[in-house]
C-alpha cells in the first residue's frame, strides 16, 4: 500500500505520509529531539578541551561522560526510527553535526 506524500512544516520537503508525525519528517524528528543532547555533547567536548591543558584534570571522566551521552543519543534516535539501517545514517549524521557545533559559540 502506498502512501500520500506530504510536506513537511519544519524544512519543506515533500516525504510519505507514513514517515511523518505531526507533520515533520523523520530527519526533523530526529533533529529536534536531539538538541538538548547536542548542546550537552558540545559543552562536554568544551570542558574537556580546557581540562586537557591541565596536567591532574582527570580527562578520562570526561570522555566516559561525553561516550554516555553519545549513547543517549543512539537510544532516542531507535526510539524514534524503526529501521535498523536509517537509524545508524541519522545516529552518524547527528553525531557529526554535534562534533561541528563544538567550538559554536551561542549568542545570549
Amino acid at each position: 500500500m502506498s502512501s500520500i506524500l506530504v510536506f513537511c512544516r519544519d524544512c519543506g520537503k515533500q516525504v510519505p505520509s507514513s514517515e511523518t508525525k505531526d507533520q515533520l519528517c523523520l530527519d526533523c524528528q530526529v533533529r529536534r529531539s536531539m538538541a538538548d543532547l547536542r548542546d550537552e555533547h558540545a559543552r562536554l567536548w568544551r570542558k574537556r578541551e580546557r581540562y586537557r591543558s591541565h596536567e591532574a584534570a582527570n580527562v578520562g571522566q570526561i570522555a566516559r561522560q561525553i561516550a554516555r551521552v553519545e549513547d543517549r543519543m543512539a537510544s532516542r534516535i531507535r526510539e524514534i526510527v524503526s529501521n535498523e539501517r536509517r537509524a545508524g545514517e541519522l545516529l552518524q549524521r547527528e553525531l557529526e553535526s554535534a562534533r561541528g557545533q563544538r567550538y559554536t559559540i551561542k549568542g545570549v
